[in-house]
């Protein structure tokens, strides 16, 4: 993983942060983490502030990043990103969502009429992704504020 490798018939003069960050397979985050450590050039800067870095930085930092050892000269440890995206599973049909406590803390709120189909669909549309990890008085919150301006009730 040496500047020319990665570079190869591609060599420009300059290159911005985020093709830097592409090219040792990191994040702008976590780059920017070795930058302020010391182990990564700081990036130099045009004359209207945008950052970038010249050959010789990226050739510097390559060099850095497949030898582990910082051009600061401090041996680092870097993780490696292994490509993999998280497991395939198979769609399995989720559980009837019981919306009883909800709809009864919508009535108490004066949010009189509804049905358990319209509260289901309300928090559909509220949480596309579901509402695991949501704290029931949000849910609840979000919900009452949803139905009434939809009109709902």
């Amino acid at each position: 993983m040496t500047a020319q490798t990665m570079t190869d018939d591609r060599i420009k003069a300059a290159i911005s942060v985020s093709k830097m960050c592409s090219l040792i397979g990191m994040s702008r985050s976590q780059f920017y983490a070795h930058v302020r450590k010391g182990t990564f050039h700081a990036p130099l800067k045009l004359a209207n502030g945008r950052p970038y870095y010249n050959a010789s930085l990226v050739a510097d930092i390559c060099k850095a990043r497949e030898l582990g050892i910082g051009v600061n000269g401090q041996y680092v440890l870097f993780y490696e990103r292994t490509g993999e995206t998280a497991p395939k599973t198979i769609a399995t049909p989720k559980p009837k969502a019981d919306f009883g406590d909800l709809l009864s803390s919508l009535q108490a709120l004066g949010l009189n009429g509804l049905t358990t189909a319209v509260v289901e669909q309300a928090v559909a549309d509220c949480y596309p992704k579901g509402t695991v990890g949501a704290e029931e008085q949000d849910i609840l919150r979000t919900t009452f504020r949803h139905l009434k301006r939809a009109g709902t009730a």
